[in-house]
Order: C-alpha cells, then structure tokens, then sequence
C-alpha cells in the first residue's frame, strides 16, 4: 500500500461521492483519494499532492467526463475563495448529493438498519444567494486602500471580495460604505507580518424582521479614529448600532476578543422567529439563514405531543430554541456555556414575558449533571451542539439518565453518526430530515428524532 502511488504521479479515477468539505472522492486500488472540485460520476485525471496510509490528496489535471449537472460558477471568486464548495453543481443535485453524504455517514459511523429510519428530502427553498445575515470578513491593506476577502481553503492567504454573493446584498452594500470611511479616517487593516495596523475584521449582521444592521469593528486596540469613524458608519442608511471589539492577540484565531464596546447608536438590533422577539448584539448567536431556520424550527414544533411538558435545552445560545417553544412546556431551562449567551438568552424571556424559562451559563455536561442532582425531570430535549458534536461525558449522562425524547439539531453528519451510533444502545432512531442552510456549500443541517425504547 505504501508504494501504491507516489506524489506528482497521474492517475485515472471516476468520483463515487462528495466528502463533507465537497470535495470528490475516488478511489485507486481502493485507496480512497479526495479531490476539490470535482463531482461524481465524473471521470477525471488527476495529480496525487499528499499520501496518507488510508487516503490520498490530489489535484485535477482535466476532466475526461463532466457530469451532466455540472454548471458555472456565479461567484467571480469562486475558484479562489474557499467560502463555497459546491456553486459548480446544479442545485437540485446539490441537495441530492447532501442527502446522500448524510445517509452515508450513518452508513459508515453506525450498524443501524437504516431502512428502519425515515430519512426525508430536502424541502424546496427559495433563496439560493444572498441568504446570509450575518458577515464576519477580514480585511487587508492594498495600494487602493482597505478591503475585505475571505481565506483561501486550507490558508491565511486572503482573497479580495468585495461583493459576496451568498452575502445579504444590503450587507455587502454597508461594508463597502464602511471600507471607504475607514480610508477617509486614514484606519488601516492590521498586517501581522510587520505587526502595524488596526482592523482585523468587519462584522456585519442584518435583522430580517426589520432591516436593521449591527456593525462590530475587531480592532488590535483603542484609537480615538475609531470614534469618528464609528459617527460616519451610524449615518449609513440601516446601520443601528455600531461597536468595536479588541482582538489583540494574533495567535488567537477566534473572531472577536472578550468584550465587546458600543460607540454609536442602539446596543442590538431585534430580530424575530414566529411571534418571538430576540434582541442581538454582536456575539449573540442567531442563525444565519433566518428563513430556513424558521422552517426548521417549524418542523421541530411537529415533533412534540401536549404529554410533553418539560423542556431542556443544551447549548441554547440566546435562547432561540426555547423561547420559540417555550409556549408549548410548563417549564424551560436553557443551558450554554457562554456568558454572554445565556445573558442575552435571559433579556429575551424577559421582552418575551416568557417567565417559566430559565436559563443557566456553564458546561452542558456538569450543569445537566446538577440539574438531575436537584431533583430536574425533562421529558423532552433538544440540543444543537458545536461540529465536534456531544461529548462522551454527556452522552454518557443521557444514557444513565434517559429522557423520552431527542431532539438532535446537527452541523455535522460524521460527528451526528458517531453520537447517534453510542445514543441507539437506549435510543430508537425514528427520522432524520435535512436543511439547507448554507446552499453552494458543502454543509448538512439536520434534525434527527430519537425516541427512547420502551424494552
């Protein structure tokens, strides 16, 4: 196997199926190889650039035989930008292919009949672009001024965009206005290589209830610039509220720094999902496709049954899920790690009047471990965990302490079938459908009913 091929070396291979990145994926002798852009049942020669004892990496040299469903690209940036990995598929193939990459990973991850599991299609959805609310974009210094891009795949390397096409257009449409304020006030982008600068990202998030725009500048630290820039950026038209956040560790990766300032207008901006009001400021997390978020939590609301009256949340963020529920249960506890999460979380019961909701900052694992230590039943749960899924300590608890119903919201499909394959020793896995929330890219969005066996 390990003089099976060698770098640089050409070889013929046909796609079988797309990984959960999007890439290709081929096989030569059975060595499974992975391939950006590429799609199946395409024929396609290909370049190996890195081997591994159970796969390899390759490049696309050409394409023998196009799949029929294979289209152009919409983004100018699409080849370069690693924000998008499936544009070059028509999109009802798309979702073919996500639903596939779903049902394989519990192929895969688990033993479970899967003819014993209703897996449901995708549901139709409207907006194919501009779907986003929310843009987190760094920004770098060029010859014509600052500018926003996004990362190569697998890189720091910046690709300049301008005009985001999965992007809200009135998002796009500000941080252009922002741009060329901070040229005006002469505030550059931040550049580690000679560690000199300012901005390191622009933060921008739409409300789609009323249109109103939040802009968070993620600075290396304070200058009085940033004040005046910040009185400019209020006056561009739907911009609500405009605040800083100092990041000034260039080791730390995550976007914004521990607090976060307001220097002009509103402290959130409000969204809304159904008939419940949600304030957001700039680390508060809200779904980032509003409307396919609302039909999945439209479908969620299906699952329950009037027996049903106490409801836990894990990882509940602001509060989204068990507030949009809370109408339905005699009692509520949300759980989140973040602070500022659950602070949010409880600001939104209180405009909400949704007093029997409660919520509680810290680890899902040890606070759910305290709330069955005071004597806390829970006939129903939800839970909509970070990509790297349930932790074994906590699926350990729910396995010791069993509750009737899951509700399992996943990012993931590989972590969601290794979670599911430990949960199915006291659980039945009664449906799993999918949703769309990020189209032109590679992720699968799914709820997955598990119910508790009665034997």
């Amino acid at each position: 196997m390990d003089n099976l091929l060698q770098i640089n070396q050409e070889v013929l291979i046909t796609i079988k199926r797309i990984g959960i990145n999007g890439e290709g994926i081929g096989y030569y002798k059975r060595l499974a190889v992975f391939v950006d852009g590429v799609i199946p049942p395409e024929e396609v020669v290909v370049k190996i650039t890195k081997i591994q004892k159970t796969y390899a990496n390759a490049e696309v040299v050409r394409i023998k035989k196009k799949a029929f469903y294979r289209t152009k690209p919409f983004c100018q940036h699409y080849q370069v930008c690693g924000g998008c990995q499936l544009q070059h598929v028509n999109y009802e193939e798309q979702q073919r292919l996500k639903e596939a990459s779903l049902k394989q990973s519990f192929e895969r991850y688990t033993t479970l009949d899967l003819a014993a599991i209703k897996f449901y299609p995708f549901s139709p959805l409207v907006n194919t672009s501009h779907y986003r609310h929310k843009a987190s974009m760094p920004v770098r210094n060029t010859k014509d001024g600052i500018v926003t891009g996004l990362y190569k795949k697998d890189s720091q390397d910046l690709v300049d965009v301008l005009y985001c096409p999965v992007q809200d257009k009135d998002i796009n449409r500000v941080n252009q206005e922002v741009l060329k304020i901070l040229d005006t006030h002469d505030i550059q982008a931040f550049d580690p290589t000679i560690m000199r600068g300012l901005v390191r990202y622009i933060v921008t998030r739409k409300s789609s209830h009323h249109g109103d725009i939040q802009v968070t500048l993620v600075v290396t630290i304070y200058n009085h610039a940033l004040k005046s820039a910040a009185k400019d950026i209020i006056n561009i038209p739907s911009v609500k509220s405009v605040y800083i956040s100092k990041n000034h560790d260039v080791n730390n990766h995550a976007i914004f720094g521990e607090t976060v300032e307001l220097l002009e207008g509103r402290e959130t901006i409000q969204e809304t999902m159904g008939d419940i009001l949600y304030d957001l400021g700039p680390k508060a997390f809200y779904q980032l496709n509003p409307e396919e978020a609302a039909k999945m939590y439209e479908s969620i609301d299906t699952l329950f049954d009037d027996k049903d009256q106490n409801l836990l949340d894990l990882y509940t963020g602001s509060g989204a899920m068990a507030l949009y529920f809370a109408k339905r249960f005699k009692n509520v506890i949300g759980i989140d790690l973040s602070v500022e999460s659950i602070e949010s979380a409880k600001n939104n019961a209180k405009i909400n009047d949704l007093s029997h909701v409660k919520f509680v900052a810290g680890d899902a694992y040890q606070t759910l471990k305290t709330l069955y230590d005071q004597n806390h039943h829970f006939d129903v749960a939800v839970f909509d965990p970070p990509r790297t899924g349930l932790d074994k300590d906590l699926i350990d608890l729910m396995l010791r302490k069993p509750i009737k119903k899951l509700i399992y919201v996943s990012c993931n499909p590989s972590t969601l079938a290794k979670n599911i394959k430990l949960l199915s020793r006291k659980y039945n896995i009664v449906s799993v459908r999918p949703f769309d929330m990020f189209p032109q890219t590679a992720h699968v969005e799914s709820v997955t009913l598990l119910s508790l066996k009665t034997a």
